[in-house]
């Protein structure tokens, strides 16, 4: 050994290894889940948008016109997304509001949230302008979707003085449905439970919750999941029945890839995102509907949300699914039932699509053993939006189906025409049923989904025991 060289000396071991792990670091959360639990798409609106004066606006015009000194301070003043404590002073002067601003603010607020999705963002990103100044600036960093959404909103719906109303946002959320009628659209699973019962989730609930979550998801850690809880009331009166409370778990639970172009070479880039759970429960029709990618682990979400937050125990078959029936659409009757029970509130209706499939029994040789397998190869009866022809006429002459009773219906997707309303004109909306239990309700606002559902049930389609 050289005279130079030092024998490293050995390190010390701790007698206990535990000891030696720092405990891992609480993450800060604001409080608008605590101050507006009647306001949730406001709060997720504020942790989001990179351009706070948009929200101070908002605040103003819903208020009369009439402006909210606070909010005004803490908006105009920042730069990015507002920081927690900012967030904060901003729950607390919007909780001291009016109940009909409220509602006015969280009206507006659910509208923008639902643009925000990769198909809003897509339309809002099309419409910007980059030879108008104000769109230019909009779309400068830092900016986001949530802010351009918001932006466009605001133009449409509270322009400045002089200037005249747009109608852009309308035309991203028109485009939006286009876009979402051309892919496959995410859908939760419904499931009742006990009429009546309360959710309870302490801070012993909210630990047990974030433990069987990682059961669920052994990839995420349980440092990293943030729970938020909300309640509707009729009306957003504080007095009034709470309707529904939306419990959100959002965590690093799926890895992003995409490409980019960098110096002349394309680049890959894995990078990881927020993935999140929602239970949403209405006490009182006992209903709970679970939003979450992954299917197959919906049933166990269910069973979570009714043994950790309603207390309950036993298997998950007690929570009966919502289930829909789709055979009604093998034959043009319902074309007929379209018109004869339409309610009042829908306008028109039409079938977009139908994934039929044909299920036959085959028998295959697995490992020397012959079993017998259910087959079922899906067929695809698509109707292009320019197409006079109706689903059935499609069906019949591109596809020489003219019968489809012999046929098993799995899938249908819908385009409605919602009526107009008193906060919102008359507007389209792409409504995706698969059968037994999947309805895609997560991008509707919830008066246009609580009347989609009922006119499934007018048409036999769906029914909730």
């Amino acid at each position: 050994m050289s005279v130079d060289q030092k024998t490293p000396k050995p390190r010390k071991k701790t007698a206990n290894p535990a000891q030696a792990t720092s405990p891992p670091r609480l993450r800060a959360t604001d409080n608008g889940a605590e101050v507006l639990p009647h306001m949730e798409h406001f709060v997720r609106l504020t942790r989001k948008v990179q351009r706070p004066v948009l929200l101070g606006r908002l605040l103003d015009t819903a208020n009369g016109g009439q402006a909210i000194p606070t909010v005004r301070a803490l908006t105009d003043a920042s730069t990015a997304s507002l920081l927690l404590a900012s967030r904060n002073a901003v729950f607390v002067a919007v909780a001291a509001l009016d109940h009909k601003v409220q509602a006015v603010v969280e009206r507006a607020a659910e509208r923008v949230n639902l643009l925000c999705d990769e198909f809003g963002a897509l339309a809002i990103t099309d419409l910007l302008s980059p030879i108008d100044d104000e769109d230019a600036e909009i779309a400068a960093e830092p900016s986001d979707k949530f802010s351009r959404a918001l932006y466009l909103f605001m133009r449409q719906e509270y322009p400045l003085d002089g200037c005249a109303r747009e109608g852009r946002f309308e035309h991203a959320e028109t485009r939006q449905v286009m876009l979402q009628q051309s892919s496959h659209e995410r859908y939760s699973s419904h499931y009742l439970g006990p009429k009546g019962a309360l959710p309870q989730l302490c801070e012993q609930a909210q630990s047990t919750l974030k433990k069987r979550l990682t059961l669920i998801f052994p990839s995420i850690k349980e440092e990293d999941i943030l729970v938020d809880v909300f309640e509707r009331r009729e009306q957003s009166h504080v007095e009034s029945v709470v309707t529904i409370f939306t419990i959100s778990a959002t965590f690093n639970g799926k890895q992003v890839h995409y490409q980019q172009v960098a110096n002349g070479m394309v680049e890959e880039h894995e990078v990881p995102a927020a993935s999140s759970v929602r239970f949403e429960w209405q006490p009182p029709r006992g209903t709970l509907a679970v939003h979450c990618e992954d299917q197959e682990v919906r049933p166990d979400l269910a069973a979570l949300f009714r043994d950790v937050v309603l207390g309950g125990s036993g298997d998950i078959t007690s929570m009966p699914i919502r289930e829909f029936h789709l055979m009604g659409f093998c034959t043009p009757a319902m074309l007929a039932r379209f018109r004869k029970d339409r309610l009042d509130g829908i306008e028109f209706m039409e079938i977009k699509t139908l994934v039929v499939t044909k299920p036959e029994v085959r028998q295959v040789v697995v490992r020397g053993q012959t079993i017998q397998r259910r087959v079922e190869n899906a067929l695809v009866i698509r109707r292009h939006r320019y197409e006079e022809r109706d689903i059935y006429a499609t069906a019949s002459q591109v596809h020489g189906m003219d019968d489809l009773t012999d046929y098993v219906v799995q899938q249908v997707r819908l385009s409605m025409r919602i009526a107009k309303t008193a906060y919102r004109k008359a507007h389209n909306v792409s409504v995706q049923i698969t059968a037994p239990n999947g309805f895609n309700d997560q991008s509707k606002t919830d008066a246009d989904a609580a009347l989609i559902f009922e006119q499934l049930v007018r048409l036999d389609c769906a029914r909730q025991y």
